[in-house]
C-alpha cells in the first residue's frame, strides 16, 4: 500500500489556477467515487478550501504516483489549457503523511496556525466516509492527522494571536473605509468563512445586510447577530446605503459581473465602495476593479498583509514541526502492522495488472482502427473488470489478516510466488 498526497495550494498556484481546480462539496462524492472506481486507487479523500485542493489517496501497489498526477490533471483540467498540471505537487509515503499532518495542524496554511483548517480536514474525512471511498488505511491516517493537529494547537502557541481571515478582513475594511463604526456592510453569501467575517464586522460596530436568495443560512446568521444584521432578498434596494461588500459564495462562476458593479455604482453616484472577494472561485469579475470608485481586493491580495500579523507565531513553528516529525515514524509503523497483508495484495494486483495490460496490448494490435478514444475506453473497461474481480479476494484477505494461512492459500491459488522478471511480468520463452 502506498500513501499519496497530490494537489495544489497557494504555495504552488495563484488564485486563478486554484479556482479552476476547486471541488465544491456537491461534487465531492462523485469525484471520489470516480477516482476509486476508474483510477486503480484503493482509497480517496479530497480537501478543497479557498487556499488548496488536495487529494489524499492510497494505492494497492507503489510506483504509480506519476500516473495519479496525470489522472488528476486530466480530471481537473480536461483540455489542459489552464495549466493545472504545472502546479500540481505530489508526495508519497512518509512525505505525504508529514504533509497531511502539517495541513491539519495549520502549519501549511496561508494564515499560519489557523484553527479553521482542522474543521475543514474533519469535513473532508467525513465526506470521504460518506462516499464510501475510505478503507482502514486512509481512515486511520486522517484520524491520526486530526489528533496531531489537536496536539499542535494544545502544546504550542501556534494558534495564539489574532491572525484569522476575519481579523484581516476587518483590518483591510478599516484601512479602506477609515473605520467601521456606523458603516453598512453587504454580505453576499453566508457560508462558514463569510459568517466569521460578518461576526467580526458586527463586533466592530458595522451594520450587516445579508443576502438570503432562498437559503436558510442568511436568516439564521441575521437572527444570531440580532439588531446588527438584516436578511434581504434584493440587493438593488439597499446598495445606495452600503459602504462595503463582502462576497463569499460557493458558486463555480462569478455572481457579480463588472457590469453589475457598474450598475451598483451608478445607483450610488460612484461614491467609494470597498469590495472584499474571499471566494474561491472568485465571486466578482476582476474587471470590476476598473469601475470608478471601487476598491476591490481578493484572498491572495489579503494574504499579502498576513506576514506582519503572523510574526509572533513563527517563533512557535519549530516546536510545532517537532511534534509533526515525532508522529510520522510511529504512524508508519502502525500502518505496517495493520497492513500485514499488503505484500500479498500488492503481488495480486500487480499480477492482475500485468495480465490485463498484456491482453489490452494484444487486442489493440489486432484492431488498428480502434483509435486513441477506443483504446482509452477499452483500458477503462478492463481496469473496472479487474478491480471488481479482485474486490472479493482482497476483502476476504483483509478480514482474515490475523490468519497467515489465508494469505498463503491466496498466493498459491494465483501462483504469486513464481519467479518473475524485474518488471513483474512472467518470463517468456
Amino acid at each position: 500500500m502506498e500513501l499519496i498526497a497530490s494537489g495544489l495550494s497557494f504555495h504552488s498556484a495563484p488564485l486563478d489556477i486554484r479556482e479552476r481546480a476547486a471541488i465544491p462539496e456537491s461534487r465531492t462524492r462523485t469525484t471520489l467515487r470516480f477516482l476509486v472506481g476508474h483510477s486503480g486507487l484503493g482509497e480517496a479523500a479530497v480537501l478543497s478550501t479557498c487556499n488548496r485542493t488536495e487529494f489524499y489517496l492510497t494505492s494497492p501497489h507503489g510506483g504509480i504516483a506519476g500516473e495519479v498526477s496525470e489522472r488528476l490533471a486530466r480530471y481537473l483540467d480536461p483540455s489542459g489549457i489552464h495549466g493545472v498540471a504545472d502546479h500540481l505537487v505530489t508526495r508519497t509515503g512518509a512525505d505525504a503523511l508529514s504533509h497531511m499532518f502539517q495541513v491539519a495542524s495549520g502549519l501549511d496554511s496561508m494564515v499560519l496556525g489557523e484553527a479553521q483548517i482542522l474543521g475543514q480536514f474533519k469535513s473532508a474525512h467525513r465526506l470521504a466516509r460518506e462516499a464510501g471511498t475510505l478503507d482502514y488505511a486512509l481512515d486511520f491516517v486522517m484520524k491520526r492527522a486530526v489528533s496531531v493537529g489537536k496536539r499542535v494547537r494544545t502544546e504550542t502557541g501556534i494558534g495564539h494571536g489574532r491572525a484569522s481571515i476575519g481579523e484581516l478582513a476587518v483590518s483591510w475594511a478599516r484601512q479602506t473605509l477609515g473605520g467601521l463604526g456606523g458603516r453598512r456592510v453587504l454580505l453576499v453569501g453566508a457560508g462558514e468563512v463569510s459568517s466569521v467575517v460578518a461576526r467580526r464586522m458586527a463586533s466592530s460596530g458595522a451594520a450587516l445586510l445579508i443576502t438570503s436568495r432562498g437559503s436558510e443560512s442568511a436568516p439564521r446568521l441575521a437572527a444570531e447577530l440580532g439588531d446588527a444584521a438584516t436578511a434581504i432578498d434584493d440587493i438593488d434596494t439597499v446598495v445606495d446605503g452600503i459602504d462595503l461588500m463582502i462576497c463569499s459564495t460557493s458558486s463555480l462562476a462569478p455572481v457579480m459581473s463588472a457590469a453589475d458593479v457598474a450598475r451598483i455604482q451608478s445607483i450610488r453616484d460612484h461614491r467609494p465602495l470597498g469590495i472584499l472577494d474571499i471566494a474561491v472561485p472568485r465571486d466578482v469579475e476582476s474587471d470590476a476593479a476598473s469601475v470608478p470608485g471601487v476598491h476591490l481586493t481578493d484572498l491572495d491580495a489579503l494574504g499579502e498583509q498576513m506576514q506582519e500579523a503572523l510574526s509572533g507565531r513563527t517563533h512557535e513553528l519549530p516546536a510545532a514541526q517537532a511534534i509533526v516529525d515525532s508522529e510520522v515514524a510511529p504512524t508508519i509503523a502502525l500502518l505496517d502492522e495493520r497492513d500485514a497483508t499488503a505484500p500479498t495484495i500488492a503481488a495480486l494486483t500487480r499480477r492482475a495488472e500485468t495480465l490485463r495490460r498484456d491482453e489490452v496490448e494484444r487486442s489493440v494490435a489486432r484492431m488498428p482502427e480502434l483509435g486513441d478514444d477506443g483504446r482509452a475506453q477499452l483500458d477503462a473497461l478492463t481496469r473496472s473488470i479487474v478491480r471488481k474481480l479482485l474486490h472479493a479476494p482482497i476483502s476476504h484477505l483483509k478480514e482474515q489478516s490475523d490468519d497467515p494461512g489465508v494469505a498463503l492459500l491466496l498466493r498459491e491459488a494465483f501462483d504469486l510466488d513464481e519467479d518473475q522478471g524485474r518488471d513483474g511480468r512472467r518470463p517468456r520463452g
